[in-house]
């Protein structure tokens, strides 16, 4: 038997997109922190319209990338940047006092990242400065400060101190994902920064772990495992390690969300017979209401920002579609008609875009449209993908795909630039950026 043979299916034109197959065997456990190095494979070269330049900022703790490191990849792979390469660079001031505005245009960056990098035993300060070339002028400057198990995310503060002081946007790359990693028999449920940079185990074991949902604050991811030979969700304290089991009265469960609030849990649940519904939990006082009775599929609940609105996948319709319904299940209404496949809805911290996969010519495509269904645009193609997440700020989307048959997480702007691939161990799947 099949370990989701008990969890809903909506099967899609030519390949089947919810089949994993695994063992059910084996016991959960808390695993110590785990530790990988910063690399990130091109899928495409992407030249955008804001040329940047980002010399050294200086040393920091062995073994970690540098500063400017960090900064160039986070910027080059947002889909909104073209880093200028280091080698055509005049200098490596580390102050903005004496800059030739002119030797830097020369490079054709129309921004220069600058600063130091400073260090007083395991403690470090980094001062960063964004200046506009075109006037000579600092449209940004700030000063970190933390000790070298920090430094990798000061830099990623750089990063998103120059986003927002060039495209106005808060930036994405303060955040954390989760994800599975599965090799050797065992399933990791792990974290780490946005980029794939230490990942942390929170749990592992030979029963297999899927569909991570962050709470609102970080503090607790939902997930779903499997027990007495079904699909169960539980909900894991990320500080202390304890978790606790969603009750399901007997039935399987799956895809878990939490709302923006953290107040309750949407999730679906198997009635058989072809029945799955969407059931939002009250986490405080246990209370329970079912939001869908068609007697069909009704799968993978994703909240709106506002908390007034779920979007969900179901095949009343016929075929597998995005819908939405108010928060108590009323005022339902179809989002998705360009084609007969679309699942795995996710929605932009502003309420903006849908992200979701989309059967395109027989591959399961990452693709956006608008809050309305309208503006459907394919992001990615090249391979079978699942899951997509959105980045905190709402401009990059998190998901799974494949590549040289393994599976992957990867990133990439909505803008359909900056897609990269994260080199992490393993199969890595089932990826989720935090929750906002």
């Amino acid at each position: 038997m099949s370990a989701n043979s008990s969890l809903p299916r909506l099967t899609p034109p030519r390949r089947p997109f919810l089949a994993r197959a695994v063992l059910l065997c084996g016991t959960l456990a808390l695993a110590p922190l785990a530790q990988a190095t910063l690399l990130v494979h091109v899928a495409k070269a992407v030249r955008s319209s804001d040329p940047v330049a980002v010399p050294d900022f200086g040393a920091g703790p062995a073994g970690q990338p540098s500063i400017a490191q960090i900064v160039r990849q986070d910027l080059r792979y947002s889909g909104y940047f073209h880093v200028i390469a280091p080698d055509l660079y005049p200098a490596d001031p580390h102050a903005v006092r004496g800059l030739s505005s002119t030797a830097w245009t020369k490079t054709g960056a129309l921004t220069l990242v600058l600063g130091s990098v400073q260090s007083a035993g395991q403690d470090y300060r980094v001062q960063a400065y964004v200046v506009n070339l075109l006037d000579d002028k600092v449209i940004a400057a700030r000063r970190f400060s933390g000790a070298a198990a920090s430094y990798h995310q000061m830099g990623q503060d750089v990063a998103n101190l120059v986003y927002r002081a060039v495209t106005g946007h808060p930036g994405p790359f303060r955040g954390h994902i989760a994800f599975v990693d599965a090799r050797g028999g065992q399933f990791r449920l792990q974290v780490a920064a946005s980029d794939g940079w230490h990942p942390r185990t929170v749990l592992r074991g030979r029963i297999p772990v899927i569909s991570p949902a962050w709470s609102p604050g970080h503090g607790h991811l939902a997930y779903v495992s499997y027990r007495h030979q079904h699909s169960v969700i539980y909900i894991q304290n990320l500080r202390n390690g304890q978790r606790r089991e969603v009750p399901g009265h007997g039935a399987a469960q799956s895809a878990p969300a939490y709302s923006p609030g953290g107040h309750y849990l949407a999730f679906a649940r198997v009635w058989g017979h072809g029945r799955t519904e969407i059931v939002r939990l009250n986490l405080a006082d246990g209370q329970e209401r079912v939001l869908t009775r068609e007697g069909t599929v009704n799968t993978s609940p994703v909240w709106t920002p506002s908390g007034r609105h779920i979007l969900f996948v179901s095949n009343r319709d016929g075929s597998a579609q995005i819908f939405q319904m108010n928060r108590n299940g009323g005022g339902v209404r179809r989002l998705s008609f360009n084609g007969g496949y679309n699942v795995s809805p996710a929605i932009s911290p502003n309420g903006r875009w849908i992200g979701f996969i989309h059967a395109d010519a027989g591959i399961l495509s990452l693709a956006v449209m608008d809050r309305q269904g309208g503006d459907l645009r394919v992001l990615y193609a090249g391979a079978n993908c699942e899951r997509p997440s959105f980045a905190p700020d709402g401009r990059m989307l998190l998901f799974n795909t494949h590549q040289g048959g393994r599976k992957v997480l990867a990133e990439v702007a909505i803008n359909g630039k900056g897609l990269h691939f994260l080199q992490l161990p393993g199969q890595a799947n089932e990826g989720s950026w935090d929750f906002v």
